[in-house]
């Protein structure tokens, strides 16, 4: 079987039991409690007032992305990783979305 049939058998039971709003929920509140959105808020003002300012918005994304990527702690990651192993693990259980 093709990797795109894998993708797509994956991509509808996630839909179907709305995982990835759950991972995706679970994620932004992780990131909250810990201070990595204000430290990378921070982070985006201290770049923006050493450069004069950004042209524009996604001139300022593609500079923070990397230092806010490297930002994310490891509990954090580790958590995202179980959550999903979790999900992939029972994916078979999952009813399939039609």
């Amino acid at each position: 079987m093709s990797q795109k049939y894998y993708e797509d058998t994956v991509n509808s039971k996630l839909e179907n039991k709305h995982a990835v709003e759950r991972v995706s929920e679970l994620v932004r509140v992780r990131l909250v409690e810990c201070g990595w959105r204000d430290q990378v808020r921070l982070a985006c003002r201290k770049l923006s007032e050493e450069n004069d300012g950004f042209n524009n918005f996604d001139e300022l994304i593609a500079v923070v992305t990397p230092t806010a990527r490297a930002m994310v702690p490891d509990s954090v990651k580790r958590e995202l990783l179980h959550e999903l192993e979790l999900i992939l693990s029972n994916i078979d259980k999952l009813p399939s979305k039609k």
